[in-house]
């Protein structure tokens, strides 16, 4: 029997940032990243909590052409995004923010 290579398209890597409700935030996204995978790494700046994240940096890995059809991993990510603010504990974390609350 002979060895037969499947042969996938090369990595394809593309980074873009986006503004979201004032927070910059950077979208970095690879195709085919390995064996049928895709790749998306999200940076909040200065690591600022966001709702997919606590500490501003999130990596996702996902079928290859699985944005559940969106166009592009920037409107996967925001639709992610928006989402998951609408979570009663982001919610919460956003009033708390807004009013200077701390941890002791």
């Amino acid at each position: 029997m002979e060895n037969q290579h499947i042969k996938t398209a090369p990595p394809c890597r593309a980074s873009e940032t986006i503004v979201w409700r004032g927070i910059g935030i950077e979208i970095i996204h690879t195709a085919n990243y390995c064996a049928g995978m895709d790749h998306s790494e999200i940076h909040s700046e200065n690591k600022i909590a966001v709702p997919i994240t606590e500490t501003g940096y999130k990596s996702h890995f996902f079928p290859s052409g699985g944005l559940n059809g969106y166009a592009n991993a920037v409107e996967y990510v925001r639709a992610w995004l928006d989402h998951e603010a609408k979570t009663k504990a982001w919610k919460a974390q956003e009033f708390a923010s807004r009013q200077g609350a701390f941890d002791f």
